[in-house]
Protein backbone atom coordinates (compact mmCIF):
# COMPACT_ATOMS: atom_id res chain seq x y z
CA UNK A 1 0.00 0.00 0.00
CA UNK A 2 1.32 3.40 -1.07
CA UNK A 3 0.89 7.07 0.67
CA UNK A 4 -2.50 7.59 -0.67
CA UNK A 5 -5.20 5.57 -1.02
CA UNK A 6 -7.08 5.00 -4.47
CA UNK A 7 -10.38 7.10 -3.01
CA UNK A 8 -7.58 9.40 -1.80
CA UNK A 9 -6.49 9.36 -5.14
CA UNK A 10 -9.41 9.86 -7.20
CA UNK A 11 -10.21 12.70 -5.19
CA UNK A 12 -7.18 14.49 -5.11
CA UNK A 13 -6.29 17.68 -6.99
CA UNK A 14 -3.34 16.51 -9.76
CA UNK A 15 -0.86 19.07 -10.45
CA UNK A 16 1.73 17.74 -12.91
CA UNK A 17 5.44 19.51 -13.43
CA UNK A 18 5.90 22.08 -15.86
CA UNK A 19 8.33 20.76 -18.55
CA UNK A 20 10.53 23.70 -18.44
CA UNK A 21 13.86 22.48 -17.72
CA UNK A 22 13.50 19.98 -20.69
CA UNK A 23 14.44 21.69 -23.50
CA UNK A 24 16.67 24.54 -24.93
CA UNK A 25 18.42 26.56 -22.64
CA UNK A 26 17.21 24.97 -19.36
CA UNK A 27 17.94 21.49 -20.70
CA UNK A 28 21.64 22.20 -21.06
CA UNK A 29 21.40 23.65 -17.47
CA UNK A 30 19.80 20.84 -16.09
CA UNK A 31 22.30 18.13 -17.76
CA UNK A 32 25.12 20.07 -16.18
CA UNK A 33 23.82 20.41 -12.84
CA UNK A 34 22.75 16.92 -12.67
CA UNK A 35 26.37 15.92 -14.15
CA UNK A 36 28.47 17.84 -11.80
CA UNK A 37 27.05 17.13 -8.75
CA UNK A 38 24.88 13.79 -9.26
CA UNK A 39 27.29 11.84 -11.22
CA UNK A 40 30.41 12.21 -8.37
CA UNK A 41 28.11 10.92 -5.89
CA UNK A 42 27.01 7.79 -7.48
CA UNK A 43 30.73 7.22 -8.54
CA UNK A 44 31.73 7.73 -4.87
CA UNK A 45 28.52 5.16 -3.84
CA UNK A 46 29.77 2.45 -6.20
CA UNK A 47 33.72 3.14 -5.18
CA UNK A 48 33.39 2.72 -1.42
CA UNK A 49 29.46 1.59 -1.01
CA UNK A 50 27.06 1.91 1.46
CA UNK A 51 28.88 3.71 4.00
CA UNK A 52 29.65 6.51 1.69
CA UNK A 53 25.82 8.18 1.75
CA UNK A 54 26.87 8.87 5.93
CA UNK A 55 29.09 11.83 5.36
CA UNK A 56 26.85 13.16 1.83
CA UNK A 57 24.00 12.88 4.17
CA UNK A 58 25.72 15.11 7.14
CA UNK A 59 26.76 17.81 4.08
CA UNK A 60 23.51 17.72 2.80
CA UNK A 61 21.24 18.56 5.43
CA UNK A 62 23.52 21.53 6.17
CA UNK A 63 23.65 23.03 2.73
CA UNK A 64 19.80 22.19 2.89
CA UNK A 65 19.36 24.49 6.53
CA UNK A 66 21.56 26.80 5.34
CA UNK A 67 19.94 27.47 1.73
CA UNK A 68 15.92 27.05 3.56
CA UNK A 69 17.82 30.45 5.79
CA UNK A 70 18.73 32.41 2.91
CA UNK A 71 15.47 31.35 0.52
CA UNK A 72 12.68 31.52 3.20
CA UNK A 73 12.61 35.76 2.15
CA UNK A 74 12.66 34.96 -1.20
CA UNK A 75 9.74 32.07 -1.15
CA UNK A 76 7.87 34.61 1.14
CA UNK A 77 8.03 37.30 -1.17
CA UNK A 78 6.69 34.69 -3.88
CA UNK A 79 4.07 33.42 -2.27
CA UNK A 80 0.37 34.01 -3.78
CA UNK A 81 -2.91 34.30 -1.70
CA UNK A 82 -4.46 31.68 -1.12
CA UNK A 83 -2.01 28.98 -1.94
CA UNK A 84 -1.83 25.52 -0.45
CA UNK A 85 -0.15 25.74 3.34
CA UNK A 86 2.99 23.32 1.90
CA UNK A 87 3.04 25.24 -1.51
CA UNK A 88 6.70 26.78 -0.84
CA UNK A 89 8.04 22.97 0.20
CA UNK A 90 6.28 21.63 -2.90
CA UNK A 91 7.60 24.56 -5.53
CA UNK A 92 11.42 24.37 -3.49
CA UNK A 93 11.09 20.04 -4.55
CA UNK A 94 9.99 20.70 -7.83
CA UNK A 95 12.50 23.34 -9.12
CA UNK A 96 15.65 20.78 -7.32
CA UNK A 97 13.88 18.00 -8.65
CA UNK A 98 13.03 19.21 -11.85
CA UNK A 99 16.62 20.62 -12.70
CA UNK A 100 18.08 17.74 -12.23
CA UNK A 101 15.86 15.71 -14.67
CA UNK A 102 13.57 14.52 -12.28
CA UNK A 103 10.03 15.15 -13.26
CA UNK A 104 5.85 13.74 -11.09
CA UNK A 105 3.03 15.00 -10.22
CA UNK A 106 1.61 16.41 -6.67
CA UNK A 107 -1.91 15.37 -5.67
CA UNK A 108 -3.34 17.43 -2.88
CA UNK A 109 -5.48 15.57 -0.56
CA UNK A 110 -6.00 18.19 1.53
CA UNK A 111 -4.76 21.42 3.77
CA UNK A 112 -2.65 19.54 5.80
CA UNK A 113 -1.26 16.83 2.89
CA UNK A 114 0.13 16.38 -0.27
CA UNK A 115 1.44 13.39 -2.06
CA UNK A 116 4.08 13.23 -4.59
CA UNK A 117 4.86 10.92 -7.27
CA UNK A 118 7.74 11.05 -9.56
CA UNK A 119 7.67 8.95 -12.69
CA UNK A 120 10.54 9.83 -15.12
CA UNK A 121 14.11 9.78 -13.26
CA UNK A 122 17.19 9.56 -15.38
CA UNK A 123 19.18 7.99 -12.51
CA UNK A 124 16.55 4.69 -12.02
CA UNK A 125 18.66 2.15 -13.42
CA UNK A 126 21.89 3.43 -12.57
CA UNK A 127 24.02 2.06 -10.12
CA UNK A 128 24.64 3.61 -6.81
CA UNK A 129 21.47 6.12 -7.85
CA UNK A 130 20.00 5.49 -4.12
CA UNK A 131 22.63 8.33 -2.79
CA UNK A 132 21.04 10.37 -4.84
CA UNK A 133 17.66 9.62 -3.33
CA UNK A 134 19.05 9.72 0.13
CA UNK A 135 21.21 13.35 0.27
CA UNK A 136 18.16 14.85 -1.96
CA UNK A 137 15.96 13.42 1.26
CA UNK A 138 18.35 14.66 3.70
CA UNK A 139 18.90 18.22 2.22
CA UNK A 140 15.10 18.43 1.35
CA UNK A 141 13.83 17.99 4.97
CA UNK A 142 16.33 20.91 6.07
CA UNK A 143 15.27 22.88 3.34
CA UNK A 144 11.53 22.15 4.81
CA UNK A 145 12.29 22.92 8.32
CA UNK A 146 13.34 26.45 7.26
CA UNK A 147 10.96 27.66 4.45
CA UNK A 148 7.66 25.60 5.77
CA UNK A 149 7.98 25.02 9.95
CA UNK A 150 6.08 22.08 11.17
CA UNK A 151 6.85 20.41 7.53
CA UNK A 152 6.86 16.21 7.71
CA UNK A 153 8.46 14.29 4.65
CA UNK A 154 7.73 10.73 4.17
CA UNK A 155 9.17 8.33 1.49
CA UNK A 156 7.47 5.59 0.44
CA UNK A 157 9.08 3.69 -2.50
CA UNK A 158 11.76 4.79 -4.91
CA UNK A 159 12.76 3.54 -8.11
CA UNK A 160 16.14 3.24 -7.33
CA UNK A 161 15.21 0.78 -5.18
CA UNK A 162 13.35 -0.98 -8.32
CA UNK A 163 10.22 0.17 -7.73
CA UNK A 164 7.51 1.98 -10.85
CA UNK A 165 7.79 5.36 -8.88
CA UNK A 166 8.77 7.14 -6.06
CA UNK A 167 6.35 8.13 -3.81
CA UNK A 168 6.36 10.55 -1.01
CA UNK A 169 4.25 12.93 1.00
CA UNK A 170 4.40 16.00 3.25
CA UNK A 171 2.14 17.06 6.04
CA UNK A 172 1.77 19.88 8.17
CA UNK A 173 -0.27 20.19 11.30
Amino acid sequence: MGLITDTELAAAKKKPDDLWFRQGVQGIISRAIAGSWAEPLMLARRAFGEATEQPFESIARLTGSLAGKVLRPFFTLARSEGEHRLEDTLKATRLAENMTGIYGDDFYINDKRVVRRVHTCPFRSREGATIICHVGEAAGQELFKELVPGTRHKVHVTMARGHAHCEYSYEID
